[in-house]
């Protein structure tokens, strides 16, 4: 595929234009152009009232009507509207030269341009210049006109700013380079004032800046420099990175689209003088409130009898990313800025689509409740800022997980085995038993009757617990990447519906029915030649206890599944 130049794509955006077509241009339907050539003589009487041919004003009208095919757009601001005026009144005097000479102001925006050409040097006069939504890779400086003051290069594929600052426009005022691939710290090495002596603004948000200290160092040059924008980069994560940027910027007015106010500079003040003090990673809080919708595990059919004694306890996991061994990040290194420069752009959220180093982390458990309260807040680190960003666009996996424990009593064999280790190893309590058996007949009744309690407890046995997610949701965390310190949200989590079947199934199976017989017989509760009573087959008594039995109630409306839960940026 050929490559896509500027020039050409500003020409095809001419030709929509209709310069020299119907209303605008010479043709035939354009009086003027026939009236100059038919302008009657001073001794002489003309009259032009037999030429069927359109006036400028309806020309123009046609150009501004509401509802005309050639209505503008939004793709024509007023300097492109004037020059289609100009081309209805003296359509002879548009040249390719004028206009070149004409155009102030130049959009190509989407059009897929990977070439700045040098055919773009003959708009001399071109004070604004918008490249942006293109594949550009790299931009030469000298195939721009000289007078340009504002440049626009976002949403492309810029990593290197090398040829860019190789005699570019003296009089740049704006820069920006947002949403391109531009990682390397050793970039910012082109942002000095011996290359843009007359930069105002520039922004270099949405990159892949991981080192504030070697960023900020060379842009202090630009004297200036009044507005920065950074936002989007993983710099921004530096627990102190506004704080130093605005200390060793003294000169900066705006950062990141928020005003820096005097109050700001006063409170940050000297924290530049600090750098050996100040760290290049990131610390950020998750807390864990409120949990409701979760299912009344008391409703569920229980088994008939006393055992099993059945513990249910609710906590809520969430997935989060942890720093992993300095030579696997340099390794994963590369992948990773593509990848996520795609994510970026794309818009796509995926969970952990580069495989991401991360760990599991849960909160306290509790017992069932309408709505658990839990108190939790836990401090998270990490130096790998790249892999941070690309955590917080994939977003956060929380689950919560049901933790159901049986518990039954033990065989008689087993308390027997029990009890011969206590006897093994408490010989000398036992001795010190029979001394206090010699003592007066109180104690002695006393101790009979704890005795007695002893025997009458049930010791049981646990069964592992069966661990079972109800239900899992992603948490979007894009706005920390925006400029966001905090996020807060309310997470409705979606059900896991297999394994509600899987349990169902466990409990119809024929397996498990013998395994609990089994162990009522053991307990004692239940004879294994114990008959059954025989069920009632009349259908008298069938109706007597369709009339003894009360209607049911409609069940409660069910409360979605929601969990509380903010991760905040420490600033």
């Amino acid at each position: 595929m050929d490559p896509i130049t500027v020039s050409e794509a500003v020409r095809q955006q001419l030709e929509a234009l209709c310069l020299r077509s119907f209303p605008c241009g010479t043709g035939s339907w354009n009086n003027s152009h026939h009236l100059a050539a038919k302008r009657p003589s001073p001794d002489t009487y003309w009259d032009d009232s037999d030429l069927d041919l359109e006036t400028q004003d309806t020309l123009r009208d046609l150009l501004k009507q509401p509802g005309s095919p050639w209505e503008p757009n939004d793709k024509f601001n007023s300097e492109v509207q004037h020059l289609r005026e100009l081309a209805t009144k003296c359509p002879e005097n548009l040249t390719d030269q004028f206009i070149c000479s004409y155009f102030k102001q130049l959009r190509v925006v989407d059009k897929e341009v990977t070439e700045v050409d040098a055919q773009l040097i003959r708009f001399q006069n071109l004070e604004e210049l918008v490249l942006s939504a293109n594949k550009l890779k790299t931009v030469h400086s000298g195939n721009l006109p000289r007078n340009l003051k504002i440049l626009e290069l976002c949403s492309n594929h810029i990593s290197s700013l090398k040829d860019l600052s190789i005699n570019p426009p003296p009089l740049l005022q704006h820069l920006g380079l947002a949403y391109n691939r531009i990682q390397c710290s050793s970039e910012s090495i082109f942002l000095t004032v011996d290359i843009w002596p007359n930069l105002v603004s520039l922004d270099l948000s949405f990159n892949d800046l991981t080192d504030l200290f070697k960023v900020v160092t060379p842009i202090s040059t630009l004297q200036n420099l009044r507005i920065l924008v950074l936002q989007g980069n993983p710099l921004t994560f530096i627990t102190s990175y506004r704080g130093y940027t605005i200390d060793f910027l003294p000169k900066l007015c705006v950062l990141d689209d928020i005003l820096i106010l005097p109050d700001e500079k006063y409170k940050f003040s000297g924290l530049s003088k600090k750098k050996e003090v100040l760290e290049n990673k990131a610390k950020f809080y998750v807390r864990i409130g409120k949990v409701q919708g979760i299912p009344n595990p008391h409703t569920e059919q229980q088994l008939s009898g006393d055992y099993p004694i059945t513990t249910v306890t609710y906590s809520v996991c969430y997935e989060v990313i942890e720093d992993q061994p300095s030579s696997d990040l340099t390794q994963n290194q590369s992948n990773m800025c593509n990848r996520l420069q795609q994510m970026t752009t794309e818009g796509q959220v995926q969970h952990n689509p580069l495989n991401l180093h991360t760990g599991l982390y849960k909160t306290t458990v509790s017992v069932w409740n309408e709505a658990i309260q839990y108190e939790y807040v836990r401090e998270h680190t990490s130096s790998d800022l790249l892999s941070l960003k690309s955590f917080f666009l994939c977003g956060m996996n929380v689950t919560v997980i049901e933790e159901k424990t049986l518990s039954w009593p033990k065989d008689p064999e087993e308390i027997a085995a029990v009890s011969k280790l206590d006897k093994n190893v408490g010989g000398k309590n036992k001795e010190k038993e029979k001394e206090r058996a010699k003592s007066g007949s109180r104690g002695s009744k006393t101790d009979g009757k704890n005795k007695k309690k002893k025997e009458n407890l049930v010791q049981l046995r646990h069964d592992p617990p069966i661990v079972k997610t109800l239900g899992s949701a992603e948490m979007c965390l894009k706005n920390l990447v925006s400029g966001e310190m905090q996020t807060s949200s309310i997470c409705n989590l979606e059900p896991f519906n297999n394994n509600l079947e899987q349990r169902d199934a466990n409990k119809k199976s024929p397996q498990n029915s013998n395994k609990t017989k089994e162990r009522r017989v053991k307990s004692g509760r239940e004879n294994a030649d114990s008959p059954k009573p025989p069920r009632s087959s009349s259908g008298k008594e069938k109706r007597k206890d369709a009339e003894i039995k009360p209607r049911e109630e409609s069940p409660p409306p069910t409360v979605a599944l929601a969990v509380e839960i903010s991760v905040q940026l420490m600033c």
